[in-house]
């Protein structure tokens, strides 16, 4: 991974974030006003790698308000010409770094059931599936039952820390 940086999201990096994302299939469309959220009222837990002063990937994040040691990715997404060069790897790790000097114990993330590449790429970096929710099974793998609202199934994952 030569020559990019890691750093906490500004929340200047609203735009740049918001086109990045539009790129970064088979992350689901939001409103663009969600990142324009993240990086104004999460920016402690968000964070974004730059080369050649451009955003090329970002990872957003948040600790519940509820449970104070828990953590939620919400998306990660990775220039699509720069993947496989542990960018997301680094990004990972520096979320990682950050929750636990928060004091956070659990990390979850949500993944469609049929997105099996990102499921395993989850468990390498040690998120289990976890048992929450209803269980349904898609294409074989086992997911929540409703998650996302009706007949939207999502695995969830969790990693300890």
């Amino acid at each position: 991974m030569e020559h990019v940086r890691i750093r906490t999201v500004k929340k200047e990096d609203f735009l740049e974030i918001m086109d990045l994302a539009s790129k970064c299939d088979p992350i689901p469309v939001e409103r663009d006003s969600i990142y324009h959220l993240f990086t104004k009222y999460f920016a402690d837990t968000c964070f974004v790698a730059e080369k050649d002063n451009k955003i090329v990937g970002y990872i957003l994040g948040f600790i519940s308000q509820l449970e104070k040691n828990v953590a939620y990715i919400h998306n990660i997404c990775i220039s699509p010409d720069l993947r496989r060069k542990k960018i997301g790897s680094s990004l990972y790790q520096k979320f990682f770094q950050n929750m636990k000097k928060e004091k956070c114990q659990k990390i979850f993330l949500i993944i469609n059931p049929t997105n099996k590449l990102s499921i395993s790429y989850h468990e390498s970096l040690g998120f289990n599936v976890s048992k929450e929710g209803e269980e349904i099974y898609v294409e074989g793998v086992r997911a929540s039952k409703d998650y996302n609202g009706p007949g939207k199934h999502m695995v969830v994952m969790c990693k300890y820390l």
